[in-house]
């Protein structure tokens, strides 16, 4: 073999065996296919005279007898095919060249040997041969061979004693006449040059008396095109930049005949000595912003005929420099991958061919026949008969399918044309190949020309992909159907190749998985999967990552586990998946489960990562199931009018297999003792499924066979059962009529003394690393085998504002749900009697704090009362109703901090301001901010998504936490138009009641009378502001970690006895309330008969003190009163007796 920039041409060459060993053999860059016609030609001299000698012979693996081949023994020619030997009476004269061929056509089974363009034997072999030729042998020249053991032997005293040259091979039987019309055209299969053949012992010498001239060539060769992005070309414009080339570079005489252009794989890049031995072409490469690949097919005419091997020569020389056409574009070939060849003709093409010219086309045939006569097997006879027919044209066969019909058979298949092809005569060559039929003694077979339809299909390329594995990154560029593409692995000397592949199904081009079997692996530990970055398009690449690197894992550290689990988890928050991808989740999950001795610390992480799972995953149809080693998944997406209950089970389990699941669409009112676990959900559920076709419920199953996930080492109790598990979604579940039943199946079997508790898994006990607990569930009935559990959950208050969106124990969950709901309704109560005090008594809401607090009444109001009917609301699960219901929610939640808000507002312009404000239609902007700014959010959050308010529940035996509220479901809208919402109220509130109390300071500060008095007034002044500017909201915020619990308890109180806490500072402590109270509620002695809301003792210019600043000009101009007044108002303000607020 030449170097990589050598000419690889042998023509003006020749192989010389004058001693042994020395012999030629097939290159593995060149494979013998199965050939069902050919023809062989080698030029011999011989120099001595010998009784035995060897041409060539051809062999396969395993077998002693040549598949093909040529020799002399005792002055005669010998010829091999299929094993057979021919003796021919000639004998090659010594000292002279003779061309000798041999010649083979399966369809008329006839064999030639051609001696000098004369006949020297034409013999036809029955049906008892084969009819191709044995593909993948080993070829030599000079010497015959054999192999003894698997290894290749070379026999001696049969090598040649002269030279042999042109050896050729075509995939075509060719005649005498054609043969002796081109004795200089290259061979198809098999070609002179260097590199097709490899010698051992003896080199080519060259032979300036080896002359052959020619006119007609074939240029194969690769083809780079390094370009910017700024300037890119498409493909016609290549084409064109490729002509502009070829016209600069070739030689006057030489002309361009047609030109064929198409999209290459790189896999010449690997091998490619441009990168090696060009420094131009390097530094062009690392400039460029795009370099393509392409495979570039130039037929040409050298006129007059010259000799081939100065032809080649002088070609190969122009072809290897790089082009320059332009400052952005350049042209450089792979000498390589040049291969300048005599051909006997040119394709029917012409120069404004497009860029596809080059590209195989594809058809698909449809079509219906009939069988007559008698065969054993009619299907592989039509198989064989269609595979003949079409492949001896070079038409490739693919996904070949037949059906039985009542009196023929049909048939389906895909055929490719190799390029350059011309797809309209191709379709008609395969119809008339087809419709032809076929017909011997025995058989007949027949295809109307109306029951055969043939299609060009356009496949399309396979698209750009990226694959990210344990050896590395890869990306595909886009390639044509049924072509590899290779690439340099990126850690090794060999190469990954993948496969695109016309699809049976839909015509298309796809990818087949790649082969990375030949690289090494950069990804060796766990921890580099810390390096890894989760895509939504590389998701399924990581989990075949970690599936490989846990194959040889028996020992995961926590560290290790750790990073497995979080990069699980990033994939499954990648949106919707697919069963293959979820499957494959699971899988690895379930590996985890015999990996490492840490698992126990990551329940709450696995317990997650299975639940997302199911929530994400895509199937086809109403129900899917995955299970593996240890684990069980079974999801099912409900439709309410059928479900009549639903049972899921475990019937059989073995540790370390997967388990054997059974799903029953009914509600099994009794445990089975024949089951592991198992889990019924009640008929009653399906009045809690959405009615909407496009929301529907799914309702998932686990179950976990392992007992090393669920442990808490802060129990004294021992698990004695495996674990099972329900999630419901898309579904408001609430007081059921019927509970759920668990059956589950103890391990070890139950002693009389004995205590059995039912158990879930809590996701926040332990400090959130999870724990057992037995709130919300109780024993149904317990036996030595089996105990059924019934399980029932509520929700509580806290959900308006929950910040940790974590689930609470269920006993707690009850208690704070009744706390809730009864100080929703005290607070209702006494918020009425406030609103009804004001309205009544007109001389109580002349002045604007009042008017501030009767809409805050209002506004917390309206959000009590709908809490309290919510629950109640949402159990008719009425999809748009729960919507409705937690819009108006959402907008009297924030109408009533927006007023809490404005009253801080108001109490900082009439107490702090120390300037003289005016407002005109000051009530009025208060009431369309009040009023009009929740209105506002609310229908903001609908615009973007009426889906972001509804239920959200879940029923989970695992963690026994069910939910039923219509609320803010969507976590964005959740933490922007309620938490960031309240939080800025809040921090507004308590900075000016900072700014009071900083007031109240400074003015006593310097006096010691009253002190204790003063004390007491201002805690109740505190008190008061902190309940009307609703600062407790504030724990909300810390309801967080161990607090959790203490701080909701504390939370639900405070804030859902809101209303009676105004009603205490704001009615009853206020003496012109009571006033008003006795004067018109009471009778007797308790009655009073002259009281004025402002005291007669206030004149006009007083009022101001009392906590109202004055009217100026018109009730609608508000006036804050200089800072000479600021004390007056303080003092006012404090007292109480006067003060509006």
């Amino acid at each position: 073999m030449c170097s990589a920039l050598a000419n690889p041409s042998l023509w003006g060459k020749k192989a010389t065996f004058l001693r042994f060993p020395c012999y030629w053999q097939l290159s593995g860059n060149c494979t013998v296919p199965p050939l069902e016609e050919l023809s062989v030609c080698a030029d011999i001299w011989r120099q001595i005279q010998t009784s035995d000698w060897t041409a060539f012979v051809y062999k396969t693996p395993g077998e002693q007898r040549a598949e093909l081949g040529l020799a002399g023994a005792g002055g005669n020619l010998k010829a091999w095919l299929f094993g057979r030997e021919w003796v021919v009476a000639y004998d090659l004269p010594l000292l002279k060249w003779h061309t000798v061929c041999l010649t083979w056509s399966g369809h008329s089974r006839r064999f030639q040997l051609l001696v000098n363009g004369t006949v020297r034997l034409s013999s036809l072999l029955n049906d008892t041969f084969p009819t191709r030729l044995t593909p993948g042998g080993v070829m030599t020249l000079g010497v015959s061979h054999s192999f003894v053991g698997g290894v290749l032997v070379f026999e001696s005293g049969t090598n040649l004693i002269g030279e042999i040259t042109l050896f050729r091979m075509w995939a075509q039987e060719l005649s005498a006449q054609q043969l002796a019309e081109g004795p200089c055209v290259s061979g198809d299969i098999v070609t002179w040059t260097t590199q097709d053949w490899e010698s051992v012992g003896c080199p080519a010498v060259t032979d300036d008396r080896l002359t052959c001239e020619w006119s007609k060539y074939k240029i194969n060769m690769k083809l780079s095109v390094a370009q910017t992005s700024r300037h890119g070309l498409i493909k016609t414009e290549v084409k064109a930049v490729v002509l502009q080339w070829l016209e600069s570079i070739l030689p006057q005489n030489v002309s361009v005949d047609s030109v064929f252009l198409s999209t290459l794989s790189q896999a010449s890049q690997k091998f490619s000595s441009v990168h090696e031995h060009n420094t131009k072409i390097k530094e062009i490469k690392l400039s460029s912003d795009r370099e393509e690949w392409i495979r570039c097919l130039v037929y040409v005419t050298v006129s007059p005929a010259a000799v081939v091997n100065v032809t080649q020569a002088e070609l190969w020389t122009e072809l290897i420099a790089a082009y320059n056409h332009s400052a952005h574009i350049i042209l450089q070939t792979d000498p390589a991958s040049i291969n300048i060849l005599p051909v006997a003709g040119f394709p029917e093409s012409h120069l404004n061919s497009t860029i596809s010219d080059f590209e195989d086309k594809f058809f698909r045939v449809y079509m219906n026949l009939t069988v007559n006569g008698s065969v054993e097997d009619p299907a592989q006879m039509i198989r064989h008969w269609v595979l003949h027919t079409l492949e001896q044209h070079q038409l490739t066969v693919l996904h070949f399918k037949l059906t039985r019909n009542p009196h023929s058979y049909g048939c389906t298949f895909q055929t490719q044309a190799k390029a350059p092809v011309n797809a309209t005569q191709t379709g008609i060559i395969i119809f008339q190949l087809l419709t032809k039929g076929f017909s011997n003694d025995s058989l007949t077979i027949y295809v109307p020309t109306n029951q055969i339809n043939i299609l060009l299909l356009e496949p399309g390329f396979c698209p750009e992909d990226a694959t990210e594995t344990v050896y590395g990154l890869y990306s595909w560029p886009p390639i044509q159907a049924q072509e590899t593409y290779d690439m340099v692995c990126e850690k090794g000397q060999e190469a990954a190749t993948r496969f695109c592949r016309l699809d049976d199904r839909t015509d298309a081009a796809i990818w087949d998985p790649p082969d990375l079997s030949k690289c090494e692996k950069i990804i060796t530990d766990i921890e580099d999967l810390e390096n890894i970055k989760v895509t939504a398009n590389n998701s399924a690449d990581v989990v075949d990552m970690i599936e490989d690197l846990l194959s040889n894992q028996t020992d995961l550290s926590s560290s290790q586990l750790s990073t497995v689990l979080e990069k699980l988890s990033e994939v499954t928050d990648m949106g919707a998946m697919t069963t293959q991808l979820a499957d494959s989740v699971i899988n690895v999950v379930s590996c985890l489960f015999d990996s490492t001795p840490f698992l126990a610390n990551a329940t709450n992480k696995v317990v997650s990562i299975t639940d997302q799972v199911g929530n994400r995953v895509d199937f086809p149809g109403d129900h899917h199931n995955a299970t593996v080693p240890s684990l069980a998944l079974q999801l099912l997406n409900v439709d309410p009018a059928s479900f009549r209950g639903l049972t899921f089970g475990v019937s059989s389990f073995q540790t370390g297999l997967p388990p054997e699941i059974f799903l029953s669409h009914e509600f099994a009112e009794q445990g089975s003792i024949n089951t592991v676990a198992s889990i019924s959900l009640p008929t009653a559920l399906d009045s809690f499924f959405p009615q909407n076709n496009n929301n529907r419920s799914r309702i998932q199953f686990h179950f976990y066979g392992t007992g090393n996930l669920f442990q808490d080492p802060y129990s004294d109790l021992m698990l004695n059962s495996y674990v099972v598990s329900a999630s419901v979604t898309n579904a408001s579940v609430n007081n059921l009529t019927d509970p759920v039943l668990i059956t589950l199946q103890h391990l070890q079997s139950k002693e009389d003394q004995d205590i059995v508790q039912c158990v879930y898994w809590d996701l926040k006990k332990n400090g959130e690393r999870g724990g057992w607990d037995d709130s919300g569930c109780r024993i149904e009935h317990t036996s030595v085998t089996h105990t059924s559990c019934l399980c029932l959950h509520l929700t509580h208050f806290g959900v308006l504002l929950d910040i940790s969106k974590t689930p609470i124990n269920p006993r707690d969950d009850m208690i704070l749900t009744l706390i809730s709901n009864l100080c929703c309704g005290v607070s209702s109560v006494f918020l009425s009697i406030t609103l009804l005090t004001y309205i009544f008594f007109g001389k109580l809401r002349c002045d604007y704090p009042s008017k501030i607090l009767i809409n805050l009444s209002l506004a917390l109001l309206g959000l009590n009362l709908l809490f309290l009917v919510n629950a109640w609301l949402a159990s008719f699960n009425i999809y748009g109703l729960c919507i409705a219901v937690a819009a108006v929610l959402h907008y009297f939640f924030l109408a009533s901090f927006t007023w809490m808000a404005l009253e801080a507002i108001n109490m900082y312009l009439a107490f702090v301001k120390v300037f003289n404000v005016y407002v005109s239609y000051y009530i009025l902007k208060f009431c369309i901010v009040g009023w009009g700014l929740p209105l506002v959010i609310v229908s903001i959050v609908l615009a973007i998504d009426k889906d972001c308010y509804g239920g959200a529940s879940s029923l989970s035996v695992a963690s026994a936490e069910d939910s039923s509220f219509c609320w803010v479901r969507n976590d964005a809208a959740f933490y922007v138009a309620v938490v960031a919402f309240v939080a800025l109220v809040l921090v507004g509130n308590t900075a000016v009641l900072g700014m009071v109390l900083v007031q109240i300071h400074r003015m006593h500060g310097d006096r010691t009378a009253g002190r204790r008095a003063r004390t007491l007034r201002d805690l109740r002044v505190v008190a008061s502001l902190t309940f009307l500017l609703g600062l407790t909201w504030v724990l909300a915020f810390f309801a967080l970690g161990p607090m959790q619990v203490p701080l909701l308890y504390l939370f639900s109180f405070l804030n859902g006895l809101q209303g009676v806490f105004i009603f205490f500072f704001h009615c009853v402590m206020k003496d012109n309330v009571r006033k008003q109270w006795r004067t018109h509620l009471c009778c007797g002695q308790f009655r009073l008969t002259d009281y004025s809301a402002q005291s007669g003792t206030l004149s006009q210019d007083d009022r101001v003190k009392s906590g109202k600043v004055q009217p100026s000009g018109s009730t609608n101009d508000r006036k804050t009163s200089g800072s000479s007044e600021t004390s007056q108002k303080l003092e006012a303000w404090k007292l109480g007796p006067r003060n509006p607020l």
